[in-house]
């Protein structure tokens, strides 16, 4: 199935895009790989079912708290609910989940709010049966410097671009 990128997601990609030739401080160059490490974390939080790694990630300290969009539609409003969500859709123990991200690129507001932008891919392979579901999109994110010096994410937003087959759970509740 193929879907639309929602519009917002379109616009914040343009912009990250467009700023994306501009030089990066010194002090920017030494932050990247902080904020990429977050989006890593991530994945792998997703990937192991740690929801203490996910919930590191995840800050409620922004304006408007912890928040996610899919596919431009409001998701998750708090980081439990988030974990509700990953635990749903990918941690009942029978699959194995894989989270890729790759040509990613950070946009500094200031000192202490950047966005990250990233192609993604997921692939998921169910255990009894070796049954796939995968998706390919990307995610736009706002990530916050918190008051303890790590990054986190604020806002999570992922459109999804093309799904293959759908996730059982997901199929059990459609019906």
């Amino acid at each position: 199935m193929t879907l639309n990128y929602s519009d917002e997601v379109k616009r914040l990609a343009h912009e990250i895009l467009m700023e994306a030739g501009k030089p990066y401080t010194e002090e920017q160059m030494k932050e990247i790989p902080r904020i990429l490490n977050v989006k890593a974390r991530y994945f792998w939080g997703n990937d192991l079912n740690d929801y203490d790694v996910l919930r590191d990630v995840f800050t409620e300290e922004g304006e408007h708290g912890f928040r996610t969009f899919w596919n431009g539609n409001p998701g998750s409003a708090s980081i439990e609910a988030q974990i509700g969500s990953v635990k749903f859709t990918i941690g009942q123990g029978d699959m194995v989940p894989m989270h890729f991200g790759h040509n990613q690129i950070v946009r500094f507001i200031d000192d202490t709010h950047a966005q990250l932008l990233t192609r993604m891919n997921d692939y998921h392979t169910y255990t009894d049966n070796g049954e796939n579901y995968s998706g390919f999109g990307m995610y736009v994110d706002d990530l916050l410097k918190c008051k303890d010096g790590v990054w986190r994410i604020e806002t999570l937003r992922l459109d999804y671009g093309v799904l293959i087959n759908s996730l059982r759970c997901m199929r059990k509740k459609e019906n």
